[in-house]
């Protein structure tokens, strides 16, 4: 089973939901699935369980793309270079980054396949 489907099984349960159905790779965790911080508790603690690998925070907002924060953005918003910097390593979701972007807002983006991304990056950098 893939790393997308495993993490999608996982997350029924955190949701409250009935089916797999209704974790599409495409949902964003927040604006789609309604996740909060306590949901995002649970959620790396069975990431860390299930696939043995840590997570950060900024890895997890950051898509695994291994560019610091400080370069991504600059006083708080996503900068010029930050958007060229994600809209290379999502270039079918080149439209969504757009300088001033607060981290909030693009954290609040991030989707069921890039959390499976982040994943799949961590393990094979261990």
């Amino acid at each position: 089973m893939d790393i997308t489907t495993q993490l999608r099984e996982l997350l029924v349960p955190v949701f409250g939901l009935d089916s797999i159905d209704e974790v599409q790779p495409e949902f964003a965790l927040v604006n789609d699935l309604g996740a909060d911080s306590i949901d995002f508790v649970e959620i790396i603690y069975l990431i860390e369980k299930n696939f043995n690998v840590s997570l950060r925070t900024d890895e997890m907002l950051l898509g695994g793309v291994i560019i610091s924060s400080d370069t991504l953005f600059e006083d708080g918003v996503l900068s010029a270079e930050g958007v060229e910097h994600l809209r290379s390593a999502f270039p079918g979701r080149a439209d969504e980054f757009r300088a001033n972007t607060t981290k909030v807002e693009l954290f609040a983006r991030l989707t069921v396949a890039d959390l499976a991304q982040v994943i799949e990056y961590k393990q094979h950098e261990a």
